[in-house]
């Protein structure tokens, strides 16, 4: 009978040095991963550098700085997720719309300095786009936009600008007249 005793003693030891053990290992943080070694002799890997925009795309985006950074911060092709933020009841439309949009980038935005909210996006349209039916996915961006209350303005790429003429496409023209108006009246 006493080995009996022991017996179950030494069960119930075991099974909580097996408890505490699990435990234990459960708890402990996993070992990190090894980074992938980017140094190794592999000839089969090849990284380069890309260009942000093309030669045209360029030129617009300084037109649109003279024209704004006065007055608006002026940034390059931001993922649209950085502008927006969707949030809906029913999940599943959500995750939809976000896959639909996850992917594009904006040509460029220009935000509020104080707020950082954007105030304008500029898409650059290419040539021989002008009559085409807008993708399904830029329709669902144009409206994503609209409904934040985002102004979308079309610069064609082929077109010749002006300073003068992107401000007032943008809108900024008459917040000029009216600096200029009111320097010229207290002078």
């Amino acid at each position: 009978m006493p080995d009996n005793g022991l017996s179950i003693f030494l069960l119930a030891v075991l099974l909580l040095g097996v408890v505490f053990l699990l435990q234990w290992a459960w708890r402990r943080p996993l070992a990190k991963e090894p980074a992938l070694d980017l140094t190794s002799d592999s000839r089969e890997s090849e990284v380069t550098v890309r260009s942000l925009m093309t030669a045209e795309e360029s030129t617009l985006f300084n037109l649109i700085r003279l024209a704004a950074q006065d007055y608006l911060l002026v940034l390059v092709k931001l993922p649209i997720l950085q502008v927006v933020s969707v949030a809906d009841k029913d999940e599943v439309a959500r995750k939809a719309l976000m896959r639909t949009i996850q992917p594009v980038r904006l040509d460029v935005v220009l935000a509020h300095p104080g707020t950082l909210q954007t105030m304008t996006v500029v898409k650059f349209q290419k040539n021989g786009e002008e009559g085409k039916q807008p993708e399904k996915r830029e329709q669902v961006v144009d409206t994503v936009l609209k409904a934040a209350g985002i102004n979308v303005v079309v610069l064609h790429l082929k077109q010749t600008y002006s300073v003068e003429h992107v401000m007032e496409l943008l809108g900024m023209a008459e917040d000029r007249s009216e600096e200029h108006t009111s320097e010229l009246q207290s002078h």
